[in-house]
Formats: structure tokens, sequence, C-alpha cells
């Protein structure tokens, strides 16, 4: 029984044809291809019309694979063997179809998943390098704003000091606002680009919590009143005064949210409320929530308002880049949080995230002061210092020369052109260098690698601060290594640069 289901199965596609070395049919088992007997195997197929050379040729037996047969209208894909005998040739025709077809499906998928993964690879390439140039854009675009912003932001104050009608004031108030309005935008793009560029870095230092909630309550009082807006912060008093994290970042994301919820509520109360998760060693967990009875969100928007540049649409145009929520996404993943938002059209949005920050486990009492107000003492003989101005814009150089000397605390030297600063160091003494890192012939990082590496003690110590319009870190930490004392970014005020000068002047 055995030996009968063995022929069925293994006789089912074996067909065995003998054939003269003229190609005529001498036998045929008729399994599968319908052979004649005295029929010349020739005309069946082209592929037999190489059986009357196989007399010439030494071996016994040949294989051909996958061999396409179309026979009788009906196509076999084969494997077939040809053995030289004395009386003839011997064919034997296996029938690989179905083997062979799910073999091409196999690779064709096979290709298919090669050429796919290619296709992926090339569109991640092209993303890829489609953020790169969005990146360095930015970067470039906020690079050549710096300068004028600067400069204007010098001149608004130097104006500030002269004397002003009531009107030129109002005038030159609004003027400080717009300059603000400028600046935080500006802030803002540059931090989009770092989120998206890997580069935004966290600084994990002590603050005062309640000094921070101080600021933002100083800062958005005024501006709830003039809207006619209930403006209110309330935190769990469980909370530290003190705690460690990115002081920074965190004003950023709350400020990003205050800005948004002031924006878009016309009447009514906008809060912020800080409550305690839990507090474990010297860990804590913070909840923060941000409030307003503005005009809502429809559910169809929530998916789209954290992408960059977008902006819901409302009757009233709102001013802005559509980038605080982005950034306050992207800042929170970096501090591994993640913002919620609750809303309802016409009656208003809470925005919410919880924070992970630590708290010291022994009192804090010396930390710096943020007071602004600050007075400055000049030299110990009674003198001025004397400042050496390296800036290339006329514009800025003309601006902050003007807003030093009418200090009174300094006197000040000019030059534009940074190949030259090396003859003026060695030439004449100063107490101090402000040294634009972007200049002609010779770049500011350069010219103060040479200074700190000079043999001389007087120059080589010469503190130097650095002014940029390159406010990435990675940038700035690399003026720092090079010997730099300082460096700011543009655009700063008058009295930041004061401060951080004053810092090094002795």
């Amino acid at each position: 029984m055995l030996n009968n289901y063995k022929a069925a199965y293994t006789n089912k596609n074996i067909h065995f044809v003998f054939v003269n070395y003229e190609g005529i049919i001498q036998e045929s088992d008729q399994l599968f291809i319908d052979f004649k007997i005295g029929d010349s195997i020739l005309n069946a197929h082209p592929f037999f019309e190489c059986l009357p050379s196989l007399k010439e040729v030494s071996e016994e037996e040949i294989t051909f694979n996958c061999v396409h047969l179309n026979i009788a209208d009906k196509d076999y894909n084969c494997d077939i063997k040809i053995a030289s005998k004395k009386e003839g040739v011997l064919i034997v025709i296996t029938d690989l179809t179905e083997h062979y077809a799910e073999y091409q499906k196999i690779a064709q998928s096979r290709n298919e998943s090669i050429i796919n993964n290619e296709l992926i690879v090339l569109k991640n390439s092209e993303l890829e390098e489609r953020e790169r140039f969005k990146n360095s854009f930015i970067q470039n675009f906020s690079h050549e704003l710096r300068n004028p912003l600067t400069s204007i932001i010098s001149i608004t104050n130097i104006i500030g000091d002269t004397q002003l009608t009531n009107e030129q004031r109002r005038m030159l108030d609004f003027l400080k606002e717009s300059n603000n309005n400028l600046k935080l935008m500006l802030e803002d793009i540059l931090s989009i680009s770092m989120i998206n560029s890997g580069k935004l870095q966290l600084e994990s230092k002590y603050f005062n919590f309640p000094q921070l909630l101080e600021l933002l309550k100083f800062t958005y009082q005024t501006r709830a009143e003039n809207k006619g807006l209930d403006f209110t912060i309330t935190s769990d008093v469980k909370i530290p005064e003190f705690l460690e994290g990115d002081r920074l970042r965190l004003f950023q994301v709350l400020t990003n949210l205050l800005d948004n919820a002031f924006k878009y509520t016309l009447n009514g109360s906008i809060s912020l409320n800080i409550s305690l998760n839990q507090k474990r060693a010297n860990k804590i967990s913070l909840h923060f929530a941000i409030s307003d009875s503005g005009i809502g969100i429809a559910k169809k928007d929530l998916p789209f308002i954290f992408i960059s540049f977008n902006q819901l649409e409302t009757i009233e145009k709102h001013n802005g880049t559509g980038l605080g929520l982005a950034i306050v996404k992207g800042m929170l993943e970096q501090m591994e949080s993640n913002i919620k938002v609750q809303s309802k059209l016409d009656k208003g949005t809470v925005f919410s995230f919880d924070l992970g920050l630590k708290f010291p486990i022994h009192p804090i009492t010396d930390l710096p002061s943020n007071s602004n107000t600050k007075a400055y003492k000049l030299k110990e003989e009674g003198g001025k210092y004397k400042i050496l101005l390296v800036e290339d814009d006329a514009r800025l150089q003309t601006t902050l020369f003007k807003s030093l000397i009418d200090t009174e605390y300094f006197y000040i030297d000019l030059i534009s052109d940074g190949a030259k600063v090396m003859e003026e160091v060695v030439n004449d003494t100063y107490d101090m260098i402000l040294m634009d890192v972007n200049l002609p012939n010779l770049n500011g990082d350069q010219i103060t690698k040479t200074i700190r590496e000079f043999p001389f003690k007087n120059i080589k110590k010469i503190p130097i601060i650095g002014l940029t319009a390159n406010a990435f870190e990675t940038n700035i930490n690399s003026y720092l290594k090079i010997g730099m004392n300082a460096v700011l970014s543009k655009p700063f005020d008058q009295e930041n640069l004061l401060e951080t000068m004053f810092k090094f002047l002795k």
C-alpha cells in the first residue's frame, strides 16, 4: 500500500521522455505533457533545440533550472535533466511551477521590503536635511536681527534718560513694549530651534520659589488690570521656599502659558495654581495649572495647538509667532514632563503639568539677589575705568559708546577691525575689553585665545566680556572655554551689561 502512495506522490510532477539524438520521441509516460510518439520534441518548444548538439558534450548528465515551457497553451516552470544514453537521450522534466511561483512571491516581497526601507531612509534623510536647513535658517536669521535690536534697545534707553514731554514719554513706553515683544519673539524662535536640534540644555540650580511667583505676579498684575481681568496666583504652603531645577526654563514655560491665557481671554479671570503632589526625601512633585475664562479651544483644534507656527483661527487677530505652546511642550519633555489641556468653547481652558524638582535638606540663606537696582563704584583711586570696545557694527558701536559714557564710569576706546586689537592692547592699558565675536579679519574668540596665551601678565589677565549674536549654549560655552570671562547674547540691556562688567572690574 505504501508503495502505491509513494508512486502517486513521487511521480506526480515528474515527466520522463526518451528521444533519439535527432529529437524524435521514442517513449513518454504522458504524466502532464501530451507528447506523441514519433513527433519531434524540437517542435514542442525552442528549449529542446539544444538536443542534437549534446552529441558533442562530454557530460553524461546536464541539469537546467527554472526553465519556462509553454506547451499546448499551458505554462510550466520546470527543472529539466538531460542524460545521454547509448540509445538516445533521457529527458526528466520536474514541474515546479507552484514552487517557483511561491519563490517569486517571496523574492518580490523581499525586494519590495528593501525598496520600502530605502524609501524610508531617503524620506528620513530629506526630512533631516529640511530640519537642518530650517534650524540653520532660524539661527542665521536670529543672528542678523540681534545687532539692530540691541541698537534699538540701547537708543530707547538713551532717549529715556533725556527730558521728554508726557506725550513723548508715552510714545517711548510703546516703543519699549514693542522692543520687549520683539525680543521675546526672537527668544521663542531660538528656543524652538534649540529644542528641535537637540541643543537645549537644562541647568539645575537652587532658586527661591516664592520670589519666582512674585515676579510672575508683578509681571502680569498690571496687564490684568489694564484688560479688566482678575489675576491670582495660589501656591501650597507646604512647598519649600528653595527648590532645585532649571528656574529659567520653568519661568519660560509659565510665561508662555500665561501669555497665551492673556492673549485669548477678553473678560473674566486667569489663575495660576501650584499644588503639592508628593514630597519624599529631597524630591518633590508639583502640579501646575493655568486656568482662564477665555474663548476656549474647539475639540477638533486640540491636536494642532502644540505645532510650531500654528495659531487658532479666531475672529480677533492675535499677535505672536505661534511658537508659545510648541516651546512649552518641548521644554516640558526635556524636563521629563507632559503638558495637558482641557478646554470648552466660550468657557475657558486649563493647561496643566506635573514637574519633579528637588529641594535642599539643609536651609539656604545666601542665594544671590535678583535686584536690578545696583550702585557701582569707581576705581579705588577715584578714576574711571578704561574700556576697549571692539565692535564692527557702526550703529551698535555708537549706541554702546554713548550709553557707557553717560554712566560716567568709563573712558572708551573704539576698534572695529579685529586685526588691530593686539596693537591697542600692547600699546595701552585697559581695565576691560568688550569683544564682539564676529569681527572682520580676525574673530573675537581668536583674539581672546591670543591674549590668554600672551607672555605678559598685565595683558593676559585683562577681563574680556564677549558680545555675540550666537545665542546657542554650545557657542557660548566654547567662548568661555577659550578664555572669555563672560558672554552676553545680543540683544542685552544696559543694566545687564553693567552688572556683568562690574563683576570683573577691580
